[in-house]
């Protein structure tokens, strides 16, 4: 008998409005990986397209920390027998099994050429994850020819290239022998502050560090997304559908799921009156109460464990106002206090400015809103990883 995990997944949204183009070139994910396995399967979405997206090639591989393919490793990716695949709309599906041992620390590559000239606009633009060809078809080649471009996004919000994006593919799931000890599979849910990585992924590296081979971690983080309100018409799609929708096809199928980090409502709080959205889209602490209750108890009914994670702190300007601060405030003291959660991660405590608004300077990139990679990881480093002991224990630090 065997079961399935999920080692990686990302978070999907309309991708359509960034400046890449991934049409006729090929992308290559590579996905850290921290469980065994014999073999694997790779979930697709093209959950926000109104037309197929085809696929023209597929490869899977494995590759060593610095990204460099093992030889011997690669492997066709095969949807119902054919590495050339159609991905009709606003549909999920799953790759045939892909026969490939998977051990802790490995990289796992995923390679997807799109050989048409629409552009693919499902997807995530973690760009941490993703490489992005010149035009052709590389999935067979274990030396990448990687686009250079550089977005002016990357230099203010993000500290990295946006003009890549990890398209179409949402999860990349391990068959492991039922027999072997049950690994903790993590997902952080939540926003921009989630999906760049800052602290998911010195937190993650942690996490693996700890317990090898007995946990993974999944990044559901999406830029702008809200818990109540679907992305403003002015910015498209870019921001997502409501946490509250997507929480049923991005968090609650993920496959193994045991532990869960819900940081949303950041933009609950700071995104209405601009990018489109009106000022009465601010939220209440009713609202964010009443939004955030059904969530947890779904996720409990499934056994799982559920941490929330308190809204970061963030400068006062025209927009964010004092008053706005003080929503903020109120929804963190709710969160420590109801009794809802398993765990609250005081995710703000180590870059908070003391008495004043905001971040330390040496925490917080140029917007005021978004730790920088020191911040990020003081942030991972105050997190207590015994929270997250798999269900065969561990010691963790």
């Amino acid at each position: 008998m065997s079961r399935r995990v999920c080692t990686f997944a990302v978070a999907h949204t309309d991708i359509s409005a960034q400046p890449f183009n991934n049409a006729a070139r090929t992308v290559r994910i590579l996905a850290p990986n921290n469980l065994s396995g014999n073999g694997l399967y790779i979930k697709f979405s093209n959950y926000y397209s109104s037309r197929p997206v085809w696929v023209g090639n597929a490869t899977v591989a494995l590759a060593d920390r610095k990204g460099t393919i093992l030889p011997g490793s690669m492997r066709p990716l095969t949807v119902f027998g054919d590495t050339s695949f159609a991905l009709v709309p606003e549909r999920d599906v799953y790759s045939d099994r892909i026969s490939l041992a998977v051990k802790p620390g490995q990289t796992i590559v995923v390679s997807l050429y799109y050989p048409l000239s629409d552009k693919v606009s499902s997807g995530n633009f973690v760009s941490t994850f993703a490489m992005r060809s010149v035009k052709g078809d590389y999935c067979a080649e274990t030396e990448f020819p990687k686009a250079k471009l550089l977005s002016s996004l990357s230099r203010t919000v993000l500290p990295w290239d946006i003009t890549n994006a990890v398209t179409t593919l949402s999860e990349i799931v391990i068959e492991q022998d039922d027999n072997a000890p049950k690994p903790s599979v993590v997902a952080a849910f939540g926003d921009s502050i989630i999906q760049q990585g800052a602290w998911v992924t010195p937190f993650t590296q942690r996490l693996y560090h700890a317990y090898p081979g007995m946990v993974s971690v999944c990044n559901l983080g999406i830029g702008g997304n809200r818990l109540l309100y679907d992305s403003p018409s002015l910015v498209k799609g870019i921001y997502g559908h409501a946490g509250i929708e997507r929480f049923r096809y991005d968090m609650l199928p993920i496959e193994g799921l045991t532990h869960a980090i819900f940081a949303l409502g950041t933009n609950d709080i700071g995104l209405p009156g601009k990018d489109g959205a009106p000022e009465s889209d601010l939220i209440t602490l009713e609202q964010y109460q009443k939004a955030v209750e059904p969530l947890a108890e779904a996720l409990h009914g499934r056994g799982v464990k559920v941490y929330a994670g308190k809204l970061l702190p963030r400068e006062i300007n025209h927009i964010y106002t004092a008053q706005r601060e003080e929503l903020r405030l109120a929804i963190n003291a709710w969160l420590e206090e109801c009794g809802l959660f398993d765990a609250v991660l005081d995710l703000g405590a180590p870059i908070a400015a003391g008495d004043e608004p905001g971040m330390k300077k040496e925490f917080s990139l140029p917007d005021g809103l978004h730790p920088n990679k020191l911040g990020g990881m003081a942030i991972a480093q105050n997190i207590d990883l015994r929270l997250f002991v798999p269900p065969t224990g561990g010691e963790g630090n």
